[in-house]
């Protein structure tokens, strides 16, 4: 039994994930509101440094909560916790310039 057959825990982490994407980037946004824009040599590691914030954002809450524990007792690692939250703000990311 794997985390993405526990619905309710499957759906919260990606509800989490995309909420904290969201804050993230309004956040860059309010940051670097005098240059919107990126040099695409830097769009890559920014990315990536967004859905690395995403996934520690979202194991921490989950930890938080004692959810890791439960998860943790039924065999689902922690990492499995911070790679749930990462579709949805991975396809934004992709898509959302």
């Amino acid at each position: 039994m794997g985390l993405f057959h526990l619905a309710p825990f499957r759906n919260a982490y990606l509800i989490r994930g995309l909420f904290v994407w969201g804050l993230v980037r309004l956040g860059l946004a309010f940051v670097s509101a005098q240059d919107p824009s990126i040099p695409p040599d830097q769009a890559l590691p920014a990315e990536v440094g967004i859905l690395a914030v995403v996934a520690v954002a979202v194991w921490l809450d989950a930890r938080r909560r004692g959810e890791d524990l439960f998860l943790a007792n039924l065999g689902i690692p922690g990492w499995a916790i911070a790679i749930a939250g990462l579709p949805a703000a991975f396809v934004l990311e992709v898509l959302v310039p």
